[in-house]
């Protein structure tokens, strides 16, 4: 049965990485004046199917048969919005640029490596509401 809450955590991984890129994709656009492209680049989405996937298996194999309070809904929270962005930002997006550009010799991996740590701190007040909505539903999912 802890199986089967991992897989859930796989699928739920996978489909809201996807939701989530595209949605970090669209309000960037629209803050930068204008929407050009509804798919945008796909190397944001390479960025973040990994951690999403992970997490999501790793707190379905958690969650499961376990009883969370919201405080502790909450500091998982902040933990997983911190790690999703700091690789997404970083090992990420060098490895969805990588893909997507065929090689890594346009890629600045320093100033990634350094930007990406820097935006993970910054965006925790952003990036922690939102993962608690997405564990939230996730949790409801898990524990029917």
């Amino acid at each position: 049965m802890i199986n089967l809450s991992r897989l859930k955590g796989f699928i739920f991984g996978a489909l809201f990485s996807f939701i989530t890129a595209m949605l970090f994709m669209l309000i960037g656009q629209m803050w930068a004046g204008g929407v050009t492209s509804m798919w945008g680049e796909s190397w944001l989405y390479f960025s973040v199917v990994i951690p999403f996937v992970i997490t999501f298996t790793v707190l379905g194999g958690y969650f499961h048969n376990r009883n969370a309070t919201n405080k502790k809904l909450w500091l998982i929270s902040l933990i997983c919005a911190f790690l999703i962005t700091l690789y997404s930002g970083t090992i990420g997006a060098i490895f969805g640029e990588t893909i997507v550009r065929g090689g890594m010799e346009t890629i600045n991996i320093e100033g990634t490596l350094v930007w990406g740590t820097i935006y993970a701190f910054i965006l925790l007040p952003l990036t922690t509401p939102f993962a608690r909505l997405i564990i939230g539903v996730f949790y409801k999912l898990i524990s029917r």
